[in-house]
């Protein structure tokens, strides 16, 4: 379907829109000339440099990218593929102020005339926030000692990039420099514990909430350990999440010290209940049934039992009491009151 001119119209003020308000810096170079043809607000506002300034000018005459050599071949680069990324670049503003930035870059074609749009992201706090990382990384694993059995881990966002400490890879039974993936951390695991586990990781990235939780583990090499992980949410200067950082404790052996003494206290428990157990040579009363006690006095034998076990006794009859005691009376009761009956 061809677009009409009102159409081209509405795409166009679309366009101008975006390219205006982005936050993103976005330079329009002739892909000839390598000459810049349109800038927007956000580069202006990066770099320092007028309008007017830029237009006009080769990217190298006004000094914006500190390494052109690097600038050169990923232009080569963008001839072959028609876009490229690279997020390690440097630009240097008018006032000398540097800054590290990501930029993609893709070729299109406008009246058989090539241009190239570049989209410059400012990232220095974002890599500022990275070295943070590894700075609290390298001060855990210091502080990490092997009596402690503490071992640091540090989570890069957005890329989920896991890093641990090699006392953290010794708890794991993996040398050190070993560098897991976050789902192989949590595949460690057992099964049933892994969503719960994802759970805490995304609240802690998404919302900075800390967590401190104790859960088996297996190591690499199929051991069953117990660990305690804790966690907290890494900022930037404007409060943006980008990293977790923490560590795991390797609890092993505290925790079967709890279950020994757990089965410590069951026997002791065990132990009360067999005192309160009669186990003893008791005298009674061959007619009454009375036992005599230590002080030697004859007591009923239910309250004998309750005063030396926690037994309680409720009462009622068995058949042959019943029938040589109660049936009879009942009977003779029955016949009583037939009798008054027939008289009245």
């Amino acid at each position: 379907m061809n677009n009409t001119p009102k159409d081209l119209q509405h795409y166009e003020t679309n366009y101008r829109r975006l390219f205006e308000t982005t936050r993103d810096g976005i330079l329009i170079l002739d892909g000839e000339t390598l000459k810049i043809t349109d800038a927007n607000p956000s580069v202006i506002e990066l770099s320092k440099y007028s309008r007017e300034e830029l237009l006009g000018n080769e990217i190298r005459e006004i000094g914006l990218f500190k390494d052109y050599e690097k600038c050169r071949i990923m232009f080569e680069e963008l001839w072959d593929k028609d876009y490229v990324f690279c997020d390690d670049f440097t630009i240097q503003t008018k006032t000398g102020k540097t800054f590290e930035i990501e930029i993609s870059a893709n070729l299109y074609q406008e009246n058989d005339h090539r241009y190239i749009q570049c989209n410059l992201r400012d990232i220095t706090k974002r890599k500022a926030g990275r070295e943070k990382i590894r700075q609290n990384s390298a001060l855990l694993a210091q502080i990490a000692g092997k009596a402690a059995r503490l071992g640091g881990w540090a989570i890069q966002l957005p890329e989920r990039i896991l890093t641990w400490s090699d006392e953290n890879c010794a708890i794991h039974d993996l040398p050190p420099g070993y560098k897991p993936t976050l789902e192989e951390g949590i595949s460690y695991y057992p099964e049933e514990y892994r969503a719960e586990v994802i759970g805490y990781v995304d609240a802690c990235a998404q919302y900075g909430t800390p967590y401190d939780f104790e859960l088996p583990k297996y190591t690499a090499k199929g051991r069953l350990i117990w660990v305690r992980s804790i966690a907290e949410a890494v900022r930037d200067d404007e409060g943006q999440i980008i990293g977790l950082q923490g560590a795991f404790q390797d609890i092993t052996q505290q925790k079967l010290a709890e279950i020994e003494r757990e089965k410590l206290i069951i026997q002791l428990q065990d132990a009360l209940a067999e005192v309160k157990t009669l186990r003893e040579f008791l005298p009674i009363c061959s007619y009454c049934k009375k036992v005599r006690d230590d002080q030697n006095y004859w007591l009923q034998i239910e309250n004998y039992i309750s005063v030396h076990t926690s037994t309680q006794f409720s009462h009622g009859i068995c058949p042959d009491c019943y029938e040589s005691n109660l049936a009879p009376q009942i009977e003779e009761l029955k016949q009583k009151m037939s009798d008054e009956d027939t008289v009245g």
